[in-house]
């Protein structure tokens, strides 16, 4: 028996793992109990679909709920049970035996209970040098599968069920890739600290994996995804890619001054490389580490760093938001970026500019964050030394709306749960009722209901949704009427420009013709610098920039 699959569960399916887990639990309790067979066959279906630590997106689930945790922690103490029995009695004589599924539960146990049963194992020859070496080799492998599954079947899918198949397994495999990642680091530490070799030769492929993911998953794509999605959980798209990236980056970095011999040499050439890989890592303060391979790796970070330049004024470009930078129609604004450069006069009005739209207009704020530097997006940390022009911008691709795409999630699966309601009551032994109904006769005219912030922010949810929708089709029609050498190659970093929580719409700046860059930054904190035009009322977006590679640890909300 399989556990169910853990993703972006509702409750109920959530109860459901939960049984599930409860009876494997039981299942390897009672034969462990009656010495009977069967455990290796339990034993491989578990260890393949239970969420490793390292998932954080499954974990945040199990530790949303103790109930949920607890049936984990149990099933984990049940395999940490049946493992030295079946070790003691011929782990590779057993008929069910699969090859490495011992080295995979290193992923999932505690050090002390890892430790104990590999020193059982290598007593018993369950686990070898050849068998770690062929464990790797084969995880090596796994990269090239998963990388080409996804999303060329997503792009190659015509009608919509088979494109939303194929929108979750991308997601599943920005996670899976991670995941992976992560567990491989996990038990190549631990396997080195009992002494045991391993070639540490699949690390060096990270910043290949790196630019590949960046390529393969750029931003129009994830919002493609985010669309063929229940609910368009636009913010968990870019979540599963930001969790992909960082993962790679924080395993290579922690992986690669331990390295020797060929593998340091790989190393060594893969950083010589301008890439995005190599620029991101420099970005995230990994370059005084980087240099340690090469002298050469320093121009590699210094090539590495004018692409990621390059590739994301062209973004903000696309997405139009350099049209009117540092000359904003609104005084107020120009107000602000002068207040800001009489004290920071290093700071272009251009780059000020920008700040004030990440930090929502919020002078105060955004004076304080220039000051430190340690909240600025690694976005806004590129152009601090650069001259900053500002341009019309073509607009072809949509903005980040998080606010909006979290609503239009929310409302549909408060849809679909009072579907769900309406189903289970339908199916109910129907209360008797009285022939002649004695509630009073209403209206035939329903009343109008009352306008109120949340019906405003469904309203401006679902126009952000149709916009998002029509620049799709958009490139999605571009793309496939322009030749194959002609194809342009997306900016891998898109997704940097992440909106925070909003309520409120300030309508004045359509009046003020300022640019769609502008009004999708505005946010609640510039309420006590509003000011009074005759449009108030129409709706904007929230938008700013997302430091989706920032230093900080990863973590995710529970999904649901």
């Amino acid at each position: 028996m399989k556990l169910v699959e853990m993703g972006a569960l509702a409750d109920s399916d959530l109860m459901l793992w939960q049984a599930s887990c409860e009876t494997i639990t039981h299942q390897i309790e009672l034969k462990l109990a009656r010495k009977e067979g069967g455990l290796m066959e339990i034993l491989n279906a578990v260890v393949a679909s239970l969420p490793r630590p390292s998932d954080v997106f499954r974990s945040s689930s199990i530790t949303s709920q103790p109930r949920l945790e607890t049936a984990y922690r149990s099933i984990l103490a049940s395999i940490t049970k049946c493992l030295p029995e079946l070790i003691e009695n011929g782990w590779k004589k057993s008929p069910d035996f699969k090859k490495h599924v011992l080295i995979d539960t290193f992923s999932l146990l505690e050090e002390p209970d890892a430790s104990r049963i590999f020193k059982l194992a290598k007593e018993n020859r369950a686990i070898t040098e050849q068998d770690v070496e062929e464990y790797f080799e084969i995880f090596d492998k796994k990269f090239e599968r998963v990388l080409v599954y996804g999303k060329p079947q997503f792009e190659a899918a015509t009608d919509d069920l088979t494109r939303a198949k194929y929108a979750n397994i991308c997601v599943e495999v920005l996670v899976a890739i991670g995941t992976s990642v992560a567990s491989a680091r996990k038990i190549t530490e631990f396997l080195e600290a009992q002494n045991l070799k391993v070639s540490k030769i699949w690390m060096t492929r990270i910043p290949e994996i790196f630019d590949k993911i960046t390529n393969l998953y750029d931003y129009p794509t994830l919002f493609d995804v985010a669309t063929n999605l229940d609910g368009f959980p636009l913010r968990k798209v870019f979540l599963a890619r930001q969790f992909a990236c960082q993962t790679l980056v924080n395993t290579f970095v922690g992986m690669a001054p331990k390295t020797m011999h060929k593998v340091r040499d790989r190393v060594e050439k893969e950083l010589e490389k301008a890439s995005r890989f190599v620029g991101y890592a420099a970005e995230l303060g990994h370059a005084d580490t980087l240099v340690t391979f090469s002298p050469k790796v320093a121009q590699s970070i210094e090539d590495s760093r004018r692409r990621l330049e390059a590739e994301t004024i062209d973004r903000l470009r696309r997405c139009g938001y350099l049209e009117n930078l540092g000359t904003p129609p609104d005084e107020l604004v120009r107000a602000q970026i002068e207040s800001i450069r009489e004290i920071l006069p290093h700071f272009s009005k251009e780059f000020v500019h920008l700040a004030l739209r990440h930090f929502s207009y919020d002078s105060e704020i955004t004076l304080g964050n220039l000051l430190s530097r340690e909240s600025l997006p690694l976005e806004l940390l590129r152009f601090e030394n650069i001259e900053l022009k500002s341009g019309v911008g073509s607009g072809e691709w949509p903005p980040l709306d998080f606010t909006a795409s979290d609503e239009i999630e929310k409302t549909t699966r408060a849809e679909k749960k009072a579907k769900d309601e309406e189903q289970r009551k339908k199916h109910e032994k129907k209360a008797p009722m009285s022939l002649f109904s004695l509630a009073p006769i209403l209206a035939d005219r329903p009343p109008t209901p009352p306008v109120d912030s949340a019906t405003e922010l469904r309203a401006r949810a679902e126009a952000y949704r149709t916009s998002v929708l029509t620049k799709l089709r958009t490139i999605r029609a571009e793309a496939s009427a322009a030749s194959e050498d002609s194809t342009y190659r997306l900016p891998a970093d898109a997704e940097n420009l992440v909106p925070m929580a909003t309520s409120k719409k300030y309508s004045a700046l359509n009046s003020l013709k300022i640019s769609e860059a502008d009004k999708v930054a505005i946010r609640p904190t510039y309420d006590k610098y509003r000011y009074e035009t005759p449009n108030e009322g129409n709706d904007v977006y929230d938008d700013e920039y997302d430091d989706e590679y920032d230093g900080r640890e990863f973590n995710v909300e529970r999904l649901k």
